[in-house]
């Protein structure tokens, strides 16, 4: 098999298809300087030419691409591999990006994601979906795909509005007993906006003691008309561990914080 010019990175964003007069939706799961993969039930045939809608910040880039290859599943095609027609120094940038945002986190964190409900889980996939109740069919390797900023002191303007921050308030009785522990989450430093189109849609709550892996013991759903994008739960019994959070944009993909607790 020929070696890809370029190398591709997991991508993990929501997309729009516009071809001919027809306009269609995707999810993006990886991306090069040369082309991108895109998640989606509307088949296409090869070298078709179409523009996909990529959200950067507050902007959209309209990237010209050409269908170079289909992916099928049991019978069903479910994406396409496209080649750039021609690339901006925006998308180049994004696509640098995205490759320090990966290099960054592959190395530490080994993921699946569900495809019904995009529940993540770590290190292995379930038997079955705690959320959906999907198989194990359902969830795909997109290690790498969680957003971690290298810096939490040098956020930059979009990842304040994705980065979920996490405020522990802890409540003693007179005895100096420990009553309870509240977990409050907002989303983000920069507090993300809740329209139709880009929205924190869920927000995953994780916990593990030192010995143990992840395991997710709450979502909360969040609907974009009437909510902000935060949460809190409280805990009546916790022993030392790590508490994670998992945020998810209905446009920008999966986002982590963690602490200690």
């Amino acid at each position: 098999m020929k070696k890809r010019a370029f190398d591709r990175y997991p991508a993990n964003q929501n997309v729009r298809l516009y071809f001919e007069n027809n306009i269609s939706t995707g999810t993006l799961l990886n991306i090069s300087k040369s082309g991108m993969f895109v998640n989606t039930r509307t088949c296409l045939p090869l070298k078709t030419k179409l523009e996909i809608h990529l959200p950067i910040g507050e902007d959209i880039l309209k990237v010209p691409v050409k269908v170079a290859r289909l992916s099928r599943k049991d019978d069903i095609y479910d994406g396409i591999g496209t080649e750039l027609l021609e690339s901006s120094a925006k998308y180049l940038e994004f696509v640098d990006d995205q490759t320090r945002i990966v290099k960054t986190t592959e190395k530490k964190i080994k993921t699946f994601v569900c495809s019904v409900c995009d529940h993540i889980t770590f290190d292995t996939a379930p038997i079955t979906c705690p959320f959906c109740s999907g198989s194990i069919d359902n969830f795909h390797d997109n290690s790498g795909a969680l957003n971690i900023p290298e810096k939490i002191d040098t956020l930059t303007e979009f990842e304040k509005k994705h980065f979920p921050l996490i405020i522990l308030s802890r409540e003693y009785g007179p005895a100096q007993d420990f009553k309870h522990l509240d977990v409050h989450v907002k989303v983000g430093a920069i507090q993300h906006k809740m329209d139709v189109e880009d929205h924190i849609s869920f927000i995953d709550f994780y916990f593990n003691d030192m010995h143990l892996p992840k395991k997710c013991i709450a979502r909360i759903n969040l609907n974009c008309n009437i909510l902000n994008p935060e949460a809190t739960l409280r805990f009546r019994d916790v022993n030392p561990g790590i508490l994670t959070i998992i945020s998810n944009c209905n446009t920008h993909g999966s986002w982590l914080s963690e602490t200690t607790i």
